[in-house]
């Protein structure tokens, strides 16, 4: 059977994350030992600080809506209208 000690994935939390712009649903992966911390935003944060700052700053610099709605889904997996 093998041996079944280490730590493998669990599925996916759900969590609402608030923006300046409104509500974001999320998935974030778990493990079975729970020792993992998301990078990107913190297990008990319901906040994105300055996302739609870092948006504006995309659009500014050049880029295109389109090109930050395709940055976007690269970087988060998250799908935006442009």
């Amino acid at each position: 059977a093998g041996d079944e000690s280490g730590n493998r994935r669990n599925g996916y939390g759900r969590k609402t994350v608030l923006t300046e712009g409104g509500s974001m649903d999320l998935a974030i992966p778990r493990d079975r030992t729970g020792t993992f911390d998301p990078a990107l935003i913190g297990k008990y944060q319901r906040r994105f600080p300055g996302f739609d700052e870092k948006i504006i700053s995309m659009y500014a610099r050049g880029m295109s809506t389109r090109e930050i709605t395709g940055h976007l889904r690269e970087l988060y997996g998250i799908e935006v209208s442009a």
